[in-house]
């Protein structure tokens, strides 16, 4: 009621010309505001139809960064490296200066690639790249380390070796790697230190308890690696049975060592290393038969590093058990893999007899 009496005290009589003068007002109003929202939906649909095309690019770009990739990767599994290394390049110029973990991961790629071609220089290049982006990236620093390992560098191997230690943090396998990379390159005490430092990262999950127990299994301090293995079970670390069951079998006790390798068979038939062990274990007691089906599984997966002797232990079996043409066949696969193994070239000698 209040608002009623305010605005009936504002009325007034209009003349019929400012009548006509409001109403042109207020189509003219009108016609503006259906101008503005035509326009406005005009450059909503510019927008929309930006943005779609935009993301139409976007999924092409990505598209032929993972087409090239993938043709790099097929190129070096052919021993193609020069098409590998352009294919890997390719890969990274569609990126367009844009730099993340997948960028990083074609990049050690194509070091792999640029080193396996001839390419020292440049593949020093592309890892040096790597550590001018991130100074902190372990990875680089292990992987140009390793490269001057090859090369019989030996300072410039331990300098990055040393700064890859430095920065790994918790990442076990990177110091287990040193190890191995030290080992192979006669310098045992060296990759002893290595492994001690992963001891020192500490950390109490699950995982930090497996894998110093790993560690100790390694540097041969077996009642250590059996304190953190057995802490790493009773948290529920999977890993930590198959170190268990390593350090069971180089304890001599067998019995314990091939239950629980089995039963982390039972829970992991996708690992090959608790395959191969327990093959190994089988061919040792004389289950030729068994030792086959676990090493054939093993091969069946992606062994890697590990196929040459889940693949040697197989032909083993087989020649053991009396099955002379399996081992045949498998050593005439062995020996164009492993053509540098001078004792199994004399082997397959033999076979070729039977």
């Amino acid at each position: 009621m209040i608002f009623l009496a305010v605005y009936h005290r504002k009325r007034r009589k209009t003349s019929r010309g400012e009548v006509e003068r409001r109403a042109l007002i207020c189509y003219t109003k009108a016609d503006e505001s259906e101008a503005i929202m035509k326009k406005i939906k005009y450059m909503a649909v510019v927008l929309v139809t930006g943005l779609l095309l935009a993301g139409c690019e976007e999924d092409e770009t990505q598209n032929n960064k993972d087409a090239y990739r993938q043709i790099g990767i097929n190129c070096m599994q052919e021993g193609d490296y020069e098409g590998a290394i352009d294919a890997f390049q390719n890969a990274l110029d569609q990126s367009l200066a844009v730099v993340g973990e997948e960028e990083i991961d074609t990049c050690y790629y194509k070091a792999a690639a640029q080193y396996a071609a001839g390419k020292k220089e440049d593949a020093i290049e592309t890892y040096q790249a790597l550590i001018n982006y991130d100074k902190k990236n372990a990875q680089a620093y292990f992987l140009l380390g390793e490269l001057y390992r090859k090369e019989n560098d030996m300072d410039k191997a331990k300098e990055n070796f040393n700064l890859a230690a430095q920065y790994a943090g918790t990442d076990y396998e990177m110091y287990i790697a040193l190890y191995q990379e030290c080992y192979a390159a006669g310098m045992q005490t060296e990759g002893q230190e290595y492994l001690k430092k992963g001891i020192e990262a500490g950390g109490k999950s699950a995982e930090d308890y497996a894998q110093r127990g790993r560690i100790y299994l390694l540097l041969g301090d077996y009642d250590n690696a059996e304190t953190e293995l057995t802490t790493a079970i009773n948290k529920k670390s999977t890993e930590a049975s198959l170190y268990m069951a390593q350090l069971y079998e180089v304890k001599g006790e067998d019995e314990k060592a091939a239950g629980l390798y089995k039963e982390y068979i039972d829970e992991n038939q996708d690992n090959p290393t608790a395959l191969i062990c327990l093959g190994g274990m089988e061919l040792e007691k004389g289950n030729y038969d068994s030792a086959i089906n676990y090493l054939k599984m093993a091969l069946d997966l992606d062994a890697g590093s590990q196929k040459q002797e889940a693949q040697r232990k197989l032909i083993l079996a087989y020649e053991q058990s009396g099955d002379f043409a399996s081992a045949k066949s498998e050593m005439e696969d062995y020996t164009k893999n492993y053509p540098n193994d001078e004792e199994a070239a004399r082997e397959y000698l033999f076979l070729m007899t039977r």
